[in-house]
């Protein structure tokens, strides 16, 4: 099944392979150069043992590594492991160095070895990792990966085994994994303003109620049918319509519609909207500032499907701005209602901040997302995103999103328009209704502390303050007491590490009870901010490649060990997910099984080191192109994977670590999580099989009794079994893939049981 011409010497565990001597011009293996040429030589002279080793020197910066695609079985099981050395290697920018890696042969990785920098003596690395469903595996040898190195590097007796599974035995004990418990934040979501997701959980029907004026996302996922607001448009007896915008006169932002009916005869036009949903007898609240330029005249609303009326009213226009209300009740239900708003001229209107929204959102907020996110149990959800601290992407700031909301400014995130009625304080109550802890991302571009200690009096602070004297003026006399907030975002060098410490003053003066997180960790800001921070925020958004990032969670451990003074700072991976960008369908992994199974993984991984990370936010929430595990349309939501994923840890798991026994390793397939609940009652063990085949293995659980046990079962898989790992729920069937409850029984202490392939299976019973 491999390959001919690989590295130095091949366990032939599946097949021979015919090129052992490792010549220099390295058959079947291809080097990829950024940068500097290196010097690279092959020989035995600096072997491991009598094994020739690959050399890789470089005195100036290089980004090099060398791989071969090999052909592997889908589902089974491979362990690709080599002996590495270095001397004066200096990553410099590069996240993988001296190291080895199996990727995809598409660039997707599938498993990492550990980085090995400066000097080292030889190290054995071990890459355990399952042949991908194409049956293609590409190894590779890295110096220095994305990113440029110097120093130098070898590599040695590289081989590639398959490993028997047939005979595997999990034994499960009462010893304690770490010396911590597993955090409920570790159970985190994501909230930003990012294209559609904030609208896509806020309840109004309207689009651009402002009348700013719609503007295109700068992303994309399907361009053919990718989510687009609908705008305002003439409607009505048009011929003598004029339709603009008006700057001379607005109740916010920077225009009014104007709407003109030309002299002459009666006539009745003005603006409409498409694409409204509305359900039989669900009340609706209308309301909209206007005025005119004839006294005692009045404006028509008629919401209708075709030549169907589903609600009318009258409302009054007069001389001067006012805001006019009405209730409307459908009497049928339609997907794509249109809203019409008319006026009899001739004659000018003017229109700003129009609103349709139902009676039972639940404070603005969509009823059914609330529903879905309260029973997720979410901890802790974080509010903040590239908006905050990349002018480029949006023009958000804080204290624009407060106060009554038609006197707000709009602004536009990620190039689209975002609605001024969930602003940041109702982000917050949204956050809280759902009895999760809202963690608040301070912007740092161009800001000073005290706009940060602002922020956080607004919030914390009693009404004798004055911003909070601002927040009771708001209507809401009692503080929030908002216990997390984060400097900056994304925010990385000298001159952030300098700044963090000042803002952390400025915020502990005012409410020293606070939690801090600092940005993306570094020696140098823990070392400059650790008296005054109790976080440090990596993002991970490429959580597939389990052993990267426990890698990197490890490297930043070490960078605290060394750097905190001693002081107990730990980890909150404030965003994370398999992948942060790919534009396109390939964003589509995004809601698909295979995203569940991996981020199921790294649930497992966080629960492993819960010691160090107690704070961990997926992104995102809603929609976003994909990434949100709440997907929703103008009338409904399906549920993604991942949302089912993640409600099974949130709601099951156990809050104490537990150690497996195993003869294979307990990240590969099924990747296990094993938890005993607080009090010591109930274990919930959590088994990940990202493999396309079924997987047999023997359970020992004699350490919790012998005697019989009914044992609960959880399994989330594809109900039509079709073996796809990128099968996905959809609004025509949102439960294709969502948990299904059975039991089995357990005689003396011991179980066989067969967790089926792309499957999440947890399994419940008395540890008494």
């Amino acid at each position: 099944m491999f390959a001919a011409g690989l590295l130095l010497a091949w366990a032939q565990t599946v097949q021979s392979v015919s090129d052992h001597s490792f010549a220099p011009t390295l058959t079947g293996w291809t080097r990829a150069t950024y940068g500097a040429e290196p010097d690279v030589t092959v020989g035995k002279e600096n072997g491991h043992g009598s094994v020739p080793a690959l050399e890789i020197v470089s005195k100036q910066p290089s980004d090099t590594a060398f791989a071969a695609d090999v052909k592997v079985i889908p589902g089974r099981f491979y362990r690709l492991s080599g002996w590495v050395r270095t001397l004066g290697l200096d990553p410099m920018s590069s996240p993988v160095y001296g190291t080895l890696q199996v990727q995809s042969p598409g660039g997707h990785i599938l498993a990492s070895g550990h980085n090995h920098g400066g000097d080292t003596q030889w190290v054995h690395e071990s890459v355990p990792f399952i042949g991908p469903v194409n049956g293609v595996a590409h190894l590779a040898a890295f110096f220095c990966g994305w990113g440029k190195g110097t120093g130098s590097a070898w590599f040695s007796d590289i081989r590639l085994e398959q490993i028997d599974s047939s005979k595997a035995t999990i034994q499960f004990t009462k010893t304690p994994l770490v010396n911590a418990r597993i955090s409920p934040l570790q159970y985190g979501q994501f909230i930003e303003y990012l294209c559609d997701l904030v609208p896509s959980m806020w309840a109004e029907k309207l689009y651009d109620g402002s009348f700013e004026g719609l503007s295109p996302y700068k992303f994309k996922f399907t361009t053919e049918t990718d989510f687009k607001e609908k705008p305002w448009y003439p409607y009505g007896q048009v011929t003598r319509l004029k339709v603009s915008q008006d700057s001379s006169t607005k109740i916010s932002g920077s225009v009014s519609k104007l709407i003109r009916l030309g002299d002459g005869a009666p006539s009745t036009a003005g603006i409409a909207q498409d694409g409204i949903s509305v359900h039989q007898d669900e009340k609706c609240h209308l309301s909209v500032w206007v005025k005119g330029s004839i006294s005692n005249s009045s404006m028509s609303i008629r919401l209708f499907h075709g030549t169907q009326t589903l609600a009318t009213a009258a409302l009054p226009v007069s001389q001067r701005w006012e805001k006019v209300s009405c209730t409307l009740v459908p009497n049928a239900t339609a997907e794509d209602a249109t809203l019409g708003i008319t006026f009899k001229g001739p004659g000018s209107f003017w229109l700003d901040n129009a609103s349709l929204m139902p009676t039972d959102s639940i404070g603005g907020w969509r009823k059914d997302v609330v529903q879905a996110l309260t029973a997720l149990k979410p901890g802790v959800i974080r509010v903040g995103g590239s908006v905050l601290d990349d002018a480029n992407l949006g023009t958000f700031e804080w204290k624009d999103t407060i106060g009554d909301p038609d006197y707000r400014v709009p602004f536009r995130a990620w190039g689209g328009l975002q609605p001024t009625g969930p602003g940041l304080e109702e982000v917050v109550q949204l956050i809280q209704s759902v009895h999760a802890e809202p963690l608040i991302c301070l912007r740092y571009e161009k800001k000073a502390p005290q706009d940060a200690s602002d922020e956080v009096e607004y919030f914390n602070g009693s009404i004798h303050t004055p911003m909070g004297a601002l927040r009771a003026k708001n209507g809401h006399p009692a503080p929030y007491n908002l216990k997390f907030w984060q400097i900056g975002n994304e925010r990385w060098g000298e001159a952030y590490w300098n700044a963090v410490p000042e803002f952390a003053k400025a915020i502990l003066k005012i409410d020293p009870s606070v939690k801090l997180l600092t940005s993306f960790p570094s020696g140098q800001l823990i070392s400059l901010a650790a008296p005054y921070v109790h976080y440090v925020s990596p993002h991970q958004y490429d959580v597939a490649d389990l052993n990267g990032s426990q890698r990197e969670l490890a490297e930043t451990r070490e960078m605290i060990r060394n750097h905190a003074k001693g002081k107990p700072i730990k980890v909150a991976v404030t965003e994370w997910n398999t992948t942060a960008g790919d534009a396109g369908l390939p964003r589509a992994m995004l809601w698909d099984l295979n995203n569940a199974l991996a981020c199921s993984r790294y649930h497992n991984l966080l629960h492993r080191q819960a010691d160090l990370v107690e704070i961990a936010n997926r992104s995102n929430l809603t929609n976003s192109f994909c990434s949100g595990i709440i997907q929703t349309n103008r009338s409904s939501l399906f549920l993604t994977p991942t949302y089912y994923a993640q409600w099974l840890y949130s709601n099951l798991a156990g809050s104490r670590p537990l150690r497996v026994d195993s003869n294979l390793p307990i990240d590969l397939s099924p990747d296990i999580s094993s938890t005993l609940s607080e009090d010591g009652r109930t274990l919930t063990v959590f088994f990940v099989n990202q493999s396309t085949t079924d997987q047999t293995r023997q359970l020992d659980l004699t350490q919790f009794g012998v005697k019989a046990k009914t044992i609960q079962v959880w399994t989330l898989r594809d109900r039509a079994q079709t073996g796809e790992p990128d099968a996905v729920n959809s609004f025509q069937d949102p439960v294709r893939i969502s948990p299904r409850q059975s039991s089995i029984t357990m005689q003396s202490g011991r179980v066989s049981y067969k967790f089926p392939g792309l499957s999440l299976t947890v399994m419940r019973c008395s540890a008494l």
